[in-house]
């Protein structure tokens, strides 16, 4: 038997904790992907004073809903959007109109895909035949050859408009199929094709919804060598696959066992995919019971117990929408320590007040001061607060190869903030979580390498802690396998925590994510650079 999940947020009762103890655990560091454990203190050590763009902050606070969208009328260019929240107005020039729930806050989402290419007499002339994907993923292709350049993925129960006849050659036995309205597809890969559209009854896959920050339903495992399996199992089956595991953990404590068959104890039943240990994640397309066992289908296509799960939704943190350009500096409050006052005018001595600032949230500073040996930001009723406990989003001067039109994005190690602009325009900012060690997060001007609406990440051979998180959301390939993508458990922002992506809230993610260039063809799921008419992908700037 099968039965469809609560709504997204309706959490099952097995295990729950209450959010209060949720946030507990996220801040004591669960488990973290790009991210290690996490230290709940971090000393930065920043140079707060030294940063660009000092001077008297201009709070968004003080700019009313509407004159924050009016003022996002920025020149553009690009790939000719149509979103209301980046809609195109006259010539090149584009409106950023974001609806705004509260002073700066942003409700909507950019659109992630590029205008529609219109289907006209010739293009169903050239390609009749409708195609399904009916595997995990499969490649999108400059040419029918598996040597051609990759121009992004499809994922399962896509639909598609393909050629009449197949290709032959290029190293696929099978064939390949022109898509619509660019690319090839390797019918290797999975791909039904048909006068009419297939049928996806027998996909059991969860669709991502776009519209959201969390695009799939995420579940946590909350068990050491919980096993997941190819069908579901039988009690004898499942009797031994847990003991196995104990037996596994007991000799070998978490190390992850291997997944190849005849790698693994010979005790493992072969109906075992592999183990999960506490902290790593999966997605869920499903529930399913037999013999009044309930099991999840993840969207792998395994199956893996109820009671050893649980779902999570995700940091609800979001950055704000800058009204004007000179709303920079922005200081976002990153440790909760109290503001302090002089024991008179002038004095170094220093009196902790009442008033404790809450994490994550923005304050209006003037200036920074030293007083000792410490700094601090000082805001107009001549409060003080450590310098360490703040990071401070300023106004970069864009970069040599960055024209005048363009998305880009800035990242600060040391401030753990971001800014994306357009042009010389900041229109965004928000706090990131970084490479935990010097190094982990390379510095430099790079391109947005690849976008994918979500991808799976596990540990590289060269970390230490090993993670597993199936379909990370909102992932923007930068350099090598360093990524900026969205990050729903753990809502450390403006500390350092990663394996060296940029971590943002999930919300955040998918807004940079529509921000960036190249937007994604209609339906596809991952898109490389040079699709789009701008060619490139968006720059990254990462300064230490």
């Amino acid at each position: 038997m099968s039965a469809a999940l609560p709504p997204r947020g309706v959490r099952h009762t097995f295990g729950a904790l209450n959010m209060d103890a949720r946030r507990i655990f996220e801040m004591l560091g669960a488990f973290l992907l790009g991210g290690g454990l996490v230290a709940v203190a971090y000393e930065l050590g920043m140079d707060a004073g030294s940063r660009p763009g000092g001077g008297a902050a201009q709070s968004p606070a003080a700019a009313s809903p509407e004159s924050v969208e009016s003022a996002l009328h920025i020149g553009g260019g690009g790939q000719g959007r149509s979103d209301p929240e980046l809609a195109p107005s006259t010539g090149s020039d584009r409106t950023a109109s974001a609806a705004v729930a509260d002073v700066g806050t942003y409700v909507d989402f950019p659109k992630i895909y590029a205008p529609a290419t219109e289907m006209d007499a010739a293009a169903l002339a050239k390609f009749p035949k409708h195609g399904l994907v009916t595997s995990g993923a499969i490649t999108v292709r400059e040419r029918p050859e598996l040597a051609a350049r990759r121009l992004g993925l499809l994922r399962a129960a896509t639909r598609v408009r393909v050629h009449e006849e197949r290709t032959y050659g290029g190293g696929c036995s099978r064939g390949w199929r022109g898509i619509f309205p660019r690319g090839w597809v390797c019918l290797n890969a999975g791909l039904d094709t048909g006068s009419s559209p297939p049928d996806d009854g027998l996909l059991d896959i969860g669709r991502p919804d776009i519209t959201e920050a969390m695009p799939y339903d995420y579940w946590r495992v909350s068990h050491d060598t919980t096993p997941v399996f190819h069908r579901l199992p039988s009690y004898g089956e499942q009797d031994r696959a847990d003991k196995a595991g104990a037996a596994w953990k007991s000799e070998h404590g978490r190390m992850p066992m291997p997944t190849h068959p005849q790698k693994r104890p010979d005790d493992v039943p072969a109906v075992v995919k592999e183990y999960l240990n506490g902290g790593y994640y999966v997605t869920v397309a499903s529930e399913h019971v037999k013999s009044k066992r309930h099991f999840l289908r993840t969207n792998r296509g395994l199956y893996a117990r109820k009671y050893q799960m649980e779902q999570r939704d995700g940091s609800t943190f979001r950055g704000v929408l800058l009204p004007s350009t000179d709303a920079l500096p922005v200081h976002w409050i990153i440790r909760e320590l109290p503001l302090m006052k002089r024991k008179s005018p002038g004095s170094g001595i220093l009196d902790a007040t009442t008033q404790i600032l809450e994490r994550r949230s923005r304050h209006l500073f003037k200036r920074t001061v030293r007083v000792g040996d410490q700094e601090f930001y000082e805001d107009e009723n001549g409060l003080l607060l450590r310098a360490y406990a703040v990071g401070k989003a300023y106004k970069l001067k864009r970069p040599p190869g960055v024209t005048s039109s363009e998305h880009w994005i800035h990242v600060d190690l040391s401030e753990q903030t971001l800014v994306a602009y357009i042009g010389d325009r900041p229109v965004f900012t928000t706090i990131v979580s970084t490479g935990k060690e010097a190094g982990m997060t390379p510095v430099g001007v790079f391109r947005i390498q690849s976008k994918f609406v979500a991808t799976s990440m596990r540990d590289q051979p060269v970390e230490d802690e090993a993670y597993s998180i199936e379909d990370v959301p909102w992932t923007q390939y930068f350099h090598n396998n360093v990524a900026l993508h969205g990050a729903f458990w753990h809502g450390g922002f403006g500390l350092v925590r990663s394996h060296g992506c940029v971590n943002v809230s999930p919300a955040d993610a998918r807004w940079l994510f529509g921000f960036t260039e190249p937007l994604l063809p209609h339906s596809w799921h991952a898109v490389m650079p040079g699709v789009g008419p701008s060619g490139q992908g968006s720059a990254v700037v990462v300064t230490p």
